[in-house]
């Protein structure tokens, strides 16, 4: 039996249809992940390597605080990058003794390390 051209046709705009249904909708955001200890101590091995000057954010610098414009935010190297991929899309600055860890986009502190 060979299919009628018009029930190909409701086939193909159904099947159309439930790509279109499975595509579309709100993107889910994934909240920051906090760094694990290991993690911690790397970060906190190569901003101290890189003698990251204390930056003055004008207010307490506590997790979902947002981080003002003008405090610089640093990258980690290259070579950190490579040991530790769970963080290239992180930012940090140094505060004190702490090392806030922030995420770039919102400019939120999502995590504080002790220095």
């Amino acid at each position: 039996m060979i299919p009628r051209p018009s029930a190909i046709l409701i086939a193909a705009a159904f099947m159309a249809q439930a790509a279109l249904a499975q595509t579309s909708g709100t993107p889910v955001e994934t909240a920051p992940v906090p760094l694990a200890p290991d993690k911690q101590a790397t970060v906190r091995r190569h901003a101290q390597r890189a003698k990251m000057p204390e930056a003055k954010t004008g207010a307490p610098v506590t997790v979902e605080a947002v981080v003002p414009d003008e405090v610089e935010l640093w990258g980690l190297p290259q070579d950190t990058v490579t040991e530790v991929p769970s963080v290239t899309r992180y930012k940090f600055f140094r505060a004190g003794n702490t090392i806030a860890v922030v995420d770039p986009e919102t400019r939120t502190i999502i995590q504080l390390i002790p220095n």
